[in-house]
């Protein structure tokens, strides 16, 4: 595993972090609220950071630069 950009990283595990801890404090409500859908969010972001991070998605050859 080769890190390529470690703010990314940092990032993408800061919102990991911040997303589970939103979910686990909100899993005693019912339905998917605004709170369930925030960690969600959050998880999402997570994962496209930690991808960016760790060089698994390059945008820019997805936005063709």
């Amino acid at each position: 595993m080769h890190v390529v950009d470690q703010t990314k990283l940092i990032l993408g595990i800061l919102f990991a972090a911040i997303g589970l801890g939103i979910l686990m404090t909100s899993r005693r409500t019912r339905g998917f609220g605004q709170r369930k859908q925030a960690g969600a969010l959050l998880l999402v972001a997570a994962i496209v950071f930690l991808a960016i991070g760790l060089g698994y998605l390059d945008l820019r050859h997805l936005l063709g630069r």
